[in-house]
């Protein structure tokens, strides 16, 4: 499947957040006011992902909570995502 089919069942977008050479990004909009972005790159054999999750208002972008940061082989991308994609519920 593609990635942004993958991402995109969970509710995240390409982003225009910004541009990382190589890389996709994308952004889901959760209802707690949490932004939430993921990158995911190419590295050689495998693949990098970084998830932030953000609060952004007036021109500010703040990191709040963990980010998720993994390498891990090609094939075993979509099955990472599929399991940490599901929406996280931040206080």
């Amino acid at each position: 499947m593609k990635l942004t089919n993958v991402v995109a069942k969970h509710g995240f977008v390409p982003s225009a957040l910004a541009e990382i050479n190589n890389a996709k990004l994308y952004e889901r909009n959760n209802s707690d006011g949490v932004t939430e972005l993921l990158c995911v790159q190419k590295i050689g054999k495998g693949m990098r992902v970084d998830r932030m999750p953000l609060l952004i208002a007036s021109d500010l972008i703040i990191p709040i909570g963990e980010a998720v940061k993994q390498i891990l082989p090609i094939s075993e991308l979509e099955a990472f995502l599929e399991i940490t994609l599901r929406p996280a519920v931040f206080h």
